[in-house]
């Protein structure tokens, strides 16, 4: 059987520690990102697979303009899903001096959150130094808005996660390091099994990988985010599996 996410009402305050953590373990350790695109993953195996949807996308100019997702997303009534919501911010046209455009923009993402079989979100948002604090404050009135027992992840650049990093002290449960379409030439990422060590404690516990990129050497208690740049279908399942278990 399978469910079109569909809008629910929710609500809640800044959870404890241990609500978030409980709320990964509930989590299978891979998750399957589901972008822009036709996804048909009602076959897919829910004790391996978590499910993390693009749900929609805020741009920010000089006003904030949401776009939903266009495409269709079915997956199993038992998935364990998580909301994504893309920030987009171009440097040159973003106002976001704006007054109350961080609580805005969180009320936004909030609304992601109470979707039907959602239970946890995630921002995806590539801020340039100079948006740092501006998303640090969307990041605080998410956690305040967002369900009590919901768990928080943010996606990162790899180089947000070294020390001293600007995501220190921030109310999120993981920062997700990003190691695919990083630009330049690395010889070293062209080979499997590359060495990436982060130093930023929200960036140690979970990686973001795709499967048409070398993937870094990962712990067996790293919990793995995939990017497929097409849709998912059983063959890249196949192959997904030979990554994660060669």
């Amino acid at each position: 059987m399978a469910a079109l996410l569909v809008m629910t009402a929710s609500a809640g305050t800044a959870p404890s520690r241990f609500m978030q953590t409980n709320t990964w373990r509930t989590f299978p350790r891979v998750t399957l990102w589901a972008w822009e695109s036709r996804q048909d993953l009602r076959n897919v195996s829910t004790e391996k697979y978590a499910i993390a949807y693009l749900d929609r996308t805020v741009f920010i100019t000089d006003q904030i303009e949401t776009v939903p997702r266009r495409q269709p997303l079915l997956v199993p009534q038992d998935a364990r899903v998580m909301a994504v919501v893309r920030i987009e911010a171009p440097q040159a046209r973003a106002k976001l001096d704006a007054r109350e455009l961080a609580e805005n923009v969180a009320n936004q993402i909030v609304e992601a959150s109470r979707r039907k079989q959602v239970s946890a979100l995630q921002i995806d948002f590539d801020a340039t130094r100079s948006q740092r604090s501006f998303y640090r404050k969307v990041i605080e009135e998410t956690r305040r808005r967002m369900p009590a027992k919901m768990a928080l992840s943010i996606t990162a650049l790899a180089s947000w996660c070294s020390r001293p990093s600007w995501l220190e002290g921030l109310p999120v449960d993981e920062a997700v390091p990003m190691l695919f379409r990083t630009g330049g030439d690395s010889r070293t990422r062209k080979q499997l099994g590359w060495n990436y060590e982060p130093t930023a404690e929200q960036c140690k516990t979970s990686v973001g990988v795709s499967t048409d990129e070398a993937w870094p050497a990962i712990t067996n208690s790293t919990r793995i985010y995939v990017f497929h740049p097409r849709a998912w279908s059983p063959v890249a399942l196949e192959n997904l599996e030979k990554l994660i278990t060669p």
